[in-house]
C-alpha cells in the first residue's frame, strides 16, 4: 500500500494503559496461521527492520500455513506472501489467523482493530495502481516526451488527491488514538507531511506510543527538524565551495547583499530533488527580476553527473559543491541529513524559513514581493 513516494505500513491497537506500552526485550511468542492460495511460502517481517530478511517463514501446504516463534513484546510485525504488501500486527502474544487473499485478520482486539485500519487505507491506496499503470503503459508504448508530460499533468492531480486523502485519514487516526500504540505504526509514513509544531506534538514523549521502536526514524527526523528550527532567525553561516569550473566561492558573495536568496540543498542522484526543481525554477524565473536568487549546494560526488543534471534541467542560478556527497561541508554546517532541503535568507542575511517546497515556496515569495 502506498502514499505516493512512500509505502504505508499501517497498524492499530486497542486502548491500553501507558505502562503497558513500554517495550519489553523479553521474547513474546507469536502464533500465526491461515490460508493462502496464491503463493508457496508466507513470511513474517519485522517492520522497520531489514524487510528483505524475514524473521520467519512457512511453506503453504494444501492452501494452509502456520508459524510459531518469538519476537519483542508489541513489536510491529508484518505477514506477507509477496514481500511487498504486508498485513501488520503488534506481537501481543494472542494467536493470529489470516486469509492472505482478503487480508482479513483475526486475533486480539488490538490486532483486529489494526487490520480494519490497514484494509481501509489499502482500499484508498489501491486506487493509485491503475493511474501509475496508465503512465507505465504509455512509456512502454513509446509515447513521445510531450505526450508523457501531458499524461503526467493529467494524472498528477488525481494522485495528489488520493495521497492527500490517505494522509488526512492517517492524521485522524493518530489524533483519535493518542493514548495507545496505534500511532506508532502510522507516523513514519506521514512524517514528511507534518509541519514542525505538529510533528513535535505527535512525538510528545508523554504520549503512550512515543517510545515505540517503530518510531525511531521519526524521532531522528524530529531531532533534525528541531535543529533546523533553531537556525531560523539566525544569520546564515558562511562557507566556501567550488563552482563547476573549480573556482571557490563564498556563500556571502550571494547572501546578505540586499536580496532574498534560497539556499537549495540537492543532488543529481536525488529523485525527489529533481522532482522539486520545476518549482524552484518557476520561482526563480518569476522573481529574479526583483533580485531573488538561488544558490544550489550539491551533495554530488561526480562532477560530470552534477553538470549534466544542471544542464538537462536548465537551472540558471549559482551552483556550488565540494563533491563530497553526504560528507559535504554544506550539509555538515547546516545539519542537513535528508534532501531536498532549503533555507530562505532575507536581504540582511537572516534565515527566515526552511524547506519551502512546492506551492509553499511560491506562496512565501508572493507574500514577500506582493504578486
Amino acid at each position: 500500500m502506498k502514499i505516493m513516494r512512500t509505502i504505508l505500513s499501517l497498524a492499530a491497537c486497542a486502548i491500553v494503559a501507558l505502562a503497558a506500552c513500554a517495550q519489553s526485550k523479553e521474547g513474546t511468542e507469536y502464533n500465526v496461521s491461515g490460508k493462502c492460495n496464491d503463493a508457496a511460502k508466507v513470511y513474517i517481517i519485522e517492520m522497520g527492520g531489514k524487510q528483505d530478511q524475514p524473521i520467519d517463514s512457512a511453506t503453504v501446504k494444501d492452501g494452509k500455513f502456520s508459524m510459531k516463534g518469538t519476537a519483542d513484546k508489541d513489536a510491529l510485525l508484518g505477514i506477507t506472501a509477496t514481500k511487498n504488501d504486508y498485513s501488520v500486527f503488534f506481537n501481543d502474544g494472542t494467536p493470529i489467523t489470516i486469509d492472505m487473499t482478503t487480508m482479513a485478520l483475526k486475533g486480539s482486539d488490538l490486532n483486529v482493530r489494526l487490520n480494519g485500519y490497514d484494509r481501509e487505507l489499502s482500499a484508498i491506496s489501491s486506487q493509485t495502481v491503475p493511474l501509475f499503470k496508465q503512465y507505465s503503459d504509455a512509456q512502454e508504448a513509446g509515447k513521445s516526451k510531450e505526450e508523457l508530460e501531458k499524461l503526467a499533468a493529467e494524472l498528477t492531480p488525481k494522485l495528489e488527491a488520493l495521497s492527500n486523502q490517505l494522509v488526512k485519514r492517517v492524521k485522524e487516526i493518530v489524533n483519535e488514538n493518542k493514548d495507545n500504540l496505534i500511532p506508532a505504526a502510522f507516523i513514519n509514513n506521514i512524517v514528511y507531511d507534518l509541519e514542525y509544531p505538529e510533528l513535535k506534538e505527535v512525538l510528545d514523549p508523554k504520549r503512550a506510543y512515543a517510545s515505540h521502536p517503530a518510531l525511531a526514524g521519526a524521532r531522528q527526523y524530529l531531532a533534525a527538524v528541531s535543529k533546523k528550527a533553531g537556525i531560523i532567525g539566525q544569520p546564515f553561516i558562511d562557507i566556501t565551495e567550488n563552482d563547476m569550473d573549480g573556482n571557490p566561492h563564498k556563500l556571502s558573495e550571494y547572501c546578505g547583499k540586499g536580496n532574498y536568496v534560497l539556499i537549495d540543498f540537492w543532488a543529481s542522484w536525488c529523485g525527489p530533488c529533481r522532482a522539486e526543481m520545476p518549482n524552484v525554477k518557476a520561482a526563480y524565473d518569476k522573481y529574479k527580476s526583483k533580485g531573488f536568487n538561488v544558490v544550489g549546494l550539491s551533495f554530488d560526488n561526480s562532477l560530470e553527473k552534477w553538470k549534466k543534471a544542471v544542464d538537462d534541467m536548465q537551472l540558471g542560478w549559482v551552483h556550488l559543491s565540494d563533491l563530497q556527497g553526504w560528507k559535504t561541508l554544506a550539509g555538515q554546517t547546516y545539519g542537513i541529513n535528508s534532501i531536498p532541503a532549503s533555507y530562505l535568507v532575507d536581504p540582511n542575511g537572516k534565515i527566515i524559513a526552511a524547506d519551502l517546497r512546492g506551492e509553499k515556496l511560491m506562496e512565501k515569495l508572493k507574500e514577500i514581493y506582493g504578486f
